[in-house]
Order: C-alpha cells, then structure tokens, then sequence
C-alpha cells in the first residue's frame, strides 16, 4: 500500500507536465530572420561605411609605413627614422581611436534597434504562444533536447514579420 501511493506521489509531477504544452523559441534567430530587424540593421551599417572606409585607409597607412620602415630603416638617417616611426605611431593612436569610435556607434546603434524589437519580440512570442494554446514558452538557449514541433521559432519570425 506505501509503495503504491509512494509511486502516485512520484508520479504527479510527470502527470501535471505533460498536460502542459510547451514550447521553444530562439529569440536571436527569431529577431535576426524578422525583416524589420534586417531593415534596421542593414541602415546601421551603412551608417558605418564610411569609418570603415577609413579604418581600412587608415590600417593601409600604417602598414605601409611599417614596411617602409623595414625595408628602408637602416638606410635612413636617425632623424629619418624617428620621423618615420612618429608618424606611424601617431597612425596607430589614430587607428585606435577611430576605431573605438566606430564601436561605440556600432553598440548605440545595436542597443538603439534592440530596444525598439524587443517588446515587440515579447508581444510576438505571447501571441504565438496564446495561438498555438502554449502554457510555457523557454528560451532555445536553455534547452538542452527539444523536439522540432516545440520549436515556434519560425512562428515567431512569422509573427515579428506581420507586426508594423
């Protein structure tokens, strides 16, 4: 009699599982296949062309002033030299710098499109989830097994791609 109801006992919290319906969504994947994501994000990179452009002069420069320095160093006078490696360095702080800054847009600009998707990401996962009658919905990265059908990943997306 102890072991039978010892085994219901055991037993229930399984029962209340699988009465649940669960699901999983990747909320990356979905963000980054939504096309209003895409559209964002593509405008902040063109937004970024030109100081990549000038990270690439830039990097050019300065190993073209490192080969000149290695190639033509010991033919040089002192004065040469010291002139030739100033420049470079002050390359490198210029590099450095604009590059530094280019991040920093890079990141505004990613925080900036993160905050515009994300409750909009929030309300696609709930209405996914209110459609398909879901009483869970847990982040893919958390996961470690899941069967496709619990994935509403592409549903999501589906969802982001509707909303205006």
């Amino acid at each position: 009699m102890k072991k039978t109801l010892l085994a219901a006992l055991l037993m229930l919290p399984v029962l209340a599982a699988a009465e649940q319906r669960i699901g999983v969504v990747d909320p990356i994947g979905a963000l980054q296949q939504a096309s209003e994501f895409q559209d964002r994000f593509g405008k902040l990179e063109s937004s970024l062309k030109d100081e990549q452009a000038r990270l690439d002069r830039l990097g050019g420069e300065v190993e073209k002033l490192r080969g000149r320095l290695e190639k033509e160093g010991m033919t040089m006078s002192e004065d040469e030299r010291q002139d030739l490696q100033t420049k470079g360095q002050q390359k490198m702080i210029e590099l450095q710098n604009l590059r530094q800054s280019a991040q920093r847009k890079l990141n505004k600009g990613q925080q900036e499109i993160l905050e515009v998707m994300e409750p909009k990401l929030k309300q696609a996962v709930e209405t996914v989830a209110e459609r398909e009658n879901l009483d869970v919905v847990m982040n893919a990265q958390a996961v470690v097994y899941v069967q496709s059908n619990m994935d509403i990943t592409g549903a999501v997306t589906k969802q982001l791609n509707s909303m205006k």
